[in-house]
Formats: structure tokens, C-alpha cells, sequence
């Protein structure tokens, strides 16, 4: 895994080093990568082109893990970019959810938007609110705060939704909303976990 992982950032590193005659800088990328996710949620919402829209948000991915590259390339990491990233990275995340919101989904107890808005309090909204407010209140450590982890993390969350939507395009889309119960799920027990870390390590 890590080899692979290796693998990955030294290629993501070649391109960033490529596209360094391009004259955009490592902030105006991730821009970039927030336009064309609102482009693909337009497709999706007004459209109704689901693979035309997730296109458009694959290629928002693309977009957005070039910015990073380019950053290190031109030696121009910092932390302000850092911040500006990870804010693009949730509202790409949250149009990419609310966009689906205008999309037929078929309706499992409840309506498929009540799946979506509780992946989006959940999952995109309620972890990392978790981890700011405690840092926030000094009731742990910066460290500690950075440290907290749980099962189901971005990464997690989102290999889980996209999943499920692959297999919902090509089975049927009640896959999908099981994916969201099951985002929803493993996001409330990140939550509690994230909880319990942060009573038992609370300054006293």
C-alpha cells in the first residue's frame, strides 16, 4: 500500500511539474476544480445527465488532485492553499450531493433526499465539525484533534458513494440509496467515536 501510495504522488508529481508552464497557480486549480464540479451538478440537476455530470465531477477530481502537485512543483505549499483545498473539497462534495437531490432516485422508506441531506449532516458536515469545535474549545490538544480518526472517513465516504452509484447505474439505483444508509450509518459511528476519543482525552 504504501509503495502503491508512492506510486501515486510521484506520478501526481510528474504532472504537477508538467503543467507548470500553464499560467495558473496551485489556488487557481482548485477554482478550477470547484467550476467544473458546479457544471457537472448543473448537468445533473437541470439536465438530468447523470454520466455526462459525473464526468464532470471525475474530472473535478482530476482538477483538484493537480493543485497539490503544481504547489510542490513551484514550491509554493502553504498553509492558506492547504485551507482553500480542503474548503473546495467540501462544497465539490456538497454539490455533488445536492445535485442528485433533482435527480429521479427511487424512494427506500423514505424519499431518496432524506438519504442525501442525512449523508450530507453526517458524513460531509458533522466529523469534521467534530474535530474543529473541540480544537476550537481547547478541550484537546491540537494534536490529539488531528489525530481523531473513525471508520468511515472522507476517503471512505466517498469510495463508498461512488461505488454505489457505479453499481446503481448499471443494476439499478436502489444500490445507491443503500450506499447512503450504509455512509450514514458508518458516519454516525465516526461520530460516536470521535466523541468518546475526546471525553477520554479532554483536558482536565
Amino acid at each position: 500500500m504504501l509503495k502503491q501510495d508512492r506510486k501515486l504522488k510521484n506520478t501526481q508529481n510528474s504532472i504537477g511539474s508538467i503543467l507548470t508552464i500553464l499560467p495558473l497557480s496551485p489556488n487557481q486549480w482548485t477554482v478550477l476544480s470547484l467550476l467544473i464540479a458546479i457544471i457537472g451538478g448543473y448537468i445533473i440537476a437541470i439536465k438530468s445527465d447523470l454520466i455526462l455530470g459525473l464526468l464532470f465531477f471525475a474530472l473535478a477530481a482530476a482538477v483538484d488532485a493537480i493543485d497539490g502537485a503544481v504547489a510542490r512543483a513551484r514550491n509554493q505549499v502553504s498553509n492558506l492553499g492547504g485551507f482553500i483545498d480542503g474548503l473546495v473539497d467540501r462544497f465539490v462534495e456538497a454539490i455533488f450531493l445536492f445535485s442528485l437531490m433533482f435527480y429521479p432516485l427511487p424512494t427506500i422508506f423514505v424519499d431518496a433526499n432524506i438519504w442525501l441531506a442525512g449523508v450530507i449532516f453526517l458524513g460531509t458536515c458533522m466529523p469534521s465539525f467534530v474535530r474543529a469545535y473541540a480544537d476550537h474549545k481547547g478541550i484537546i490538544s491540537r494534536e490529539k484533534a488531528l489525530a481523531l480518526g473513525g471508520i468511515c472517513e472522507r476517503s471512505e465516504r466517498l469510495i463508498i458513494v461512488i461505488v454505489g452509484l457505479v453499481v446503481g447505474i448499471s443494476y439499478s439505483l436502489e444500490f445507491f440509496i443503500y450506499s447512503l444508509m450504509l455512509v450514514i450509518l458508518l458516519s454516525l459511528i465516526t461520530i460516536l467515536q470521535r466523541l468518546f476519543f475526546i471525553y477520554k482525552n479532554t483536558r482536565v
